[in-house]
């Protein structure tokens, strides 16, 4: 309940500031909002739908499940992306342009009213007007954002930089975006004093944002495709080279099919080997076997040696011999020998010719027998094919050396073609490889590319802007009001600070709380300047007040002491004491008032060691005051921070009273001196006395100080919380 009343009485105190005060804030609030206003707001509203929850692509698939994190943070850039600077730019140049070019200054249009078309002419530079083609938009942006500079003085940079209440970053951020719940689809808001600003402001925002999304979404896709175009060709073009240079070694390097080739010499390698065996195996016979004929038929043979015909016809057979050796030997290898070339005539011909030599022979031999008695004609004939045996073999090991020397040249001609082929080869794989990543990677772009064109497809404006009709009710009374409220509650948050930060003593309750003693009662100051008629009357009831709070401590019967002290000069000590010694006088009271002023010495040993009054002060006669002369003596002692009131004193006395100042700063050496006081007092009571205090504060311990008019009777029961009280 205490509590209560204290807050009452701040309240009541305060009451001046917190009627002037919110008075005089919603005065000026008001006049700021009607002097700074623009006129009614229009609003308008448009919503988009961004397909990102619900919306199908090329990737997407039944079975895929939405990750809600990705949508939210796709939803969160699409209003990044409203809200973007460069977006907003863009609408802001877009929609100066269209006002420039579309605005009438005698008539309202959908664009833009006419007051608002005029006051833009009147801001507009010369220069800058210069740029506006009435008959394009097109040609007016190109000519603004040619013009624009971004220094201070130019007006088309100003517009979007500065505050333009219609064009500058500062008024088209206030377009608010918001996501409808869970779903697709996005809100877009926005309010202006004129309503063809708003409207257009949303229809050209709206063309913008599906720019600028598509422009996002698709410039690092098509940036992708680009960089994988040009791959795709450098690599082409590479694997091309590389083709090309295989087969124009082939091509030089006479390589069809390279593996069938080296089997093909590999296996006329062996063939040739086993016939070489062979060949040889038949010239050693025939060799052997002719060497012993011979020595048989050693006349004949000689005979025949020396006949010309016959070596003749021999070489011959010898020649023919080693061409169908040549042609049986290098036919296998259809490379190197011509189709067309056959063996069969020159066997023919090496078999007549072999007639004629078996002819010759036997012309030429005239003995019908050997030394052993073989028929000379056998043994010739033996010879003879002996003879053909041998040239035959001789001829083919001839043949064969050649086609050995054949075969080694293609063996050192293939093996290094090989190891290129298999370079060339490898060459060409890897760059084939990179050919089909490049191409799976451009294909994948290109899939993306077509996912992302389905996907913004699915961007489109659900419900367009609307042109206002009306304006939106404004919110000038709400802030009145709300100005009105803030500042009570500023004013009370104020001062209640400074209450429970304030030190100043000025009333009962406040005292008592700073101080930790007991307040006895308070004297008025000079006070405002309507009451200094009632200055006399008021001192007169405070003065009674005092006398009779201190006859409460008067014992009957014996001489009572009063101590008045106080913690420094000027607290009123000397004032107080007369008027409260003249009230008890007026009552039949005998007081003394005995002053440190004139009665005793402060810094006399007496007054320093006294044990009572008597040992200190003398009257004027300079003789020793008699106690038993005074029902009552006020002792009105030096400032405590100047001079120590003996233990003694203190204790002997009926009353201590601390006069103090209602309107000073109670400072830490005050309670020091205070609570040192309290304590040499033991259990002698001490009090203290406030002085120039307020109305308020003396009227706590007095009741109601004159005038006493109606009004305040009124009052004061209100700051008594006496609501339902009555005067009879």
């Amino acid at each position: 309940m205490n509590s209560l009343i204290y807050l009452f009485r701040f309240l009541y105190r305060i009451r001046y500031w917190l009627i002037i005060c919110p008075i005089l804030v919603t005065f000026i609030v008001a006049m700021k909002l009607k002097s700074g206003s623009r006129g009614h707001n229009y609003s308008v509203t448009t919503t988009i739908y961004t397909g990102v929850v619900s919306g199908y692509d090329i990737e997407s698939s039944e079975a895929s499940r939405q990750d809600w994190n990705i949508i939210n943070n796709a939803m969160d850039n699409l209003m990044n992306i409203i809200t973007s600077k460069a977006t907003l730019k863009n609408v802001s140049m877009r929609l100066y342009a269209q006002n420039l070019v579309h605005g009438d200054a005698e008539k309202d249009n959908q664009y833009m009213l006419a007051k608002t078309y005029r006051i833009l002419l009147s801001k507009t530079p010369p220069d800058v007007l210069a740029l506006v083609d009435r008959n394009s938009e097109e040609k007016t942006l190109e000519n603004l954002y040619e013009y624009e500079k971004a220094e201070q003085g130019n007006h088309v940079y100003g517009l979007f930089n500065y505050t333009h209440r219609h064009y500058s970053y500062e008024a088209l951020r206030n377009i608010t975006v918001r996501r409808v719940n869970s779903s697709d689809m996005l809100e877009v808001s926005y309010s202006a004093d004129d309503p063809g600003i708003a409207y257009n402001t949303l229809v050209i925002l709206n063309d913008e944002f599906v720019k600028q999304y598509k422009e996002l979404r698709f410039g690092e896709t098509n940036n992708v495709i680009k960089y994988f175009e040009d791959e795709l060709a450098k690599t082409k073009y590479m694997l091309r080279s590389v083709e090309d240079s295989l087969t124009d070694y082939n091509v030089e390097k006479r390589v069809i099919n390279y593996d069938e080739q080296t089997k093909h010499i590999a296996a006329l390698s062996r063939d040739f080997e086993l016939r070489y065996e062979s060949i040889l195996l038949e010239h050693n016979s025939s060799e052997k076997l002719l060497k012993s004929l011979e020595n048989r038929i050693e006349e004949h043979i000689k005979q025949l040696k020396n006949n010309s015909l016959f070596n003749d016809k021999l070489r011959a057979i010898t020649d023919l011999t080693t061409k169908i050796a040549t042609i049986e030997a290098f036919n296998t290898d259809t490379m190197s020998v011509n189709p067309e070339v056959s063996a069969s005539p020159l066997i023919k011909e090496r078999a007549s010719a072999e007639k004629e030599l078996a002819e010759l022979a036997a012309a030429v031999s005239r003995q019908n027998y050997t030394k052993e008695g073989v028929s000379t004609s056998t043994v010739l004939d033996q010879w003879l094919d002996a003879l053909l045996r041998n040239e035959k073999s001789k001829a083919e090991l001839e043949v064969m050396k050649q086609r050995r020397e054949s075969l080694d040249e293609q063996y050192v001609f293939f093996s290094p073609i090989g190891s290129t082929i298999k370079r060339k080869e490898r060459e060409i794989n890897i760059t084939e490889q990179s050919y089909l990543s490049i191409l799976h990677g451009l294909n994948s772009a290109r899939l993306k590319q077509k996912s992302l064109q389905m996907s913004s497809a699915t961007l489109k404006i659900i419900n367009p802007p609307a042109y206002p009709i009306s304006a939106m009710p404004t919110k000038n009374k709400l802030i009145a009001i709300g100005s009105f409220f803030g500042t009570i509650l500023f004013v009370i948050g104020f001062f209640m600070l400074i209450e429970l930060l304030d030190r100043t003593l000025r009333d009962k309750l406040r005292t008592e709380r700073i101080t930790g003693g007991k307040v006895l009662g308070a004297f008025p100051g000079p006070g405002r300047l309507r009451y200094r008629s009632y200055t006399k009357a008021c001192n007169e009831v405070a003065s009674k007040y005092m006398g009779n709070a201190i006859l409460g401590f008067i014992s009957p019967g014996k001489p009572d002491i009063v101590n008045v002290m106080s913690m420094e000069r000027g607290e009123g000590k000397s004032f107080i004491t007369e008027k409260t010694a003249e009230y008890l006088r007026s009552s039949g009271l005998a007081v003394k008032v005995i002053s440190w002023h004139s009665d005793f010495d402060k810094n006399s040993k007496e007054f320093l060691l006294a044990s009572s009054v008597t040992d200190f002060a003398h009257g004027a006669d300079g003789q020793p005051i008699h106690t038993g002369d005074y029902d009552i003596m006020m002792v009105e002692y030096p400032p405590l921070k100047d001079c120590t009131v003996s233990k003694a004193l203190l204790e002997n006395a009926s009353l201590n009273i601390i006069i103090t100042r209602a309107n000073r700063v109670w400072k830490d050496t005050d309670q020091l001196l205070f609570d040192t006081t309290l304590k040499h007092a033991g259990d002698a009571s001490v009090f203290i006395y406030l002085n120039r205090a307020t109305r308020e504060a003396v009227q706590m311990f007095t009741g109601l100080l004159p005038p006493y008019t109606r009004i305040r009777k009124f009052m004061y029961k209100l700051y008594q919380m006496g609501f339902t009280s009555s005067d009879k």
